[in-house]
């Protein structure tokens, strides 16, 4: 498996997955704040949301999206 940013583990990473490609209506910080009542350290949420736009205008194959080093 790819090393993964942000130190997330596996799990955390297909749920900021699903749902930065998934939450077109939620304002940046509301996502914020709902990863930081999920788990995430705040510089973490903040850091993920910056890869939004990639998530909602493509689509990436499992491990592959921004979030994975390669």
């Amino acid at each position: 498996m790819a090393a993964i940013r942000y130190r997330l583990t596996s799990d955390e990473v297909a749920w900021v997955e699903d749902v930065l490609s998934n939450d077109e209506s939620s304002a940046d910080e509301e996502l914020v704040k709902y990863f930081v009542r999920g788990g995430l350290s705040q510089a973490q949420a903040e850091a993920v949301l910056c890869h939004r736009e990639y998530y909602l205008s493509n689509i990436y194959l499992k491990g592959l999206g921004p979030l994975h080093l390669r």
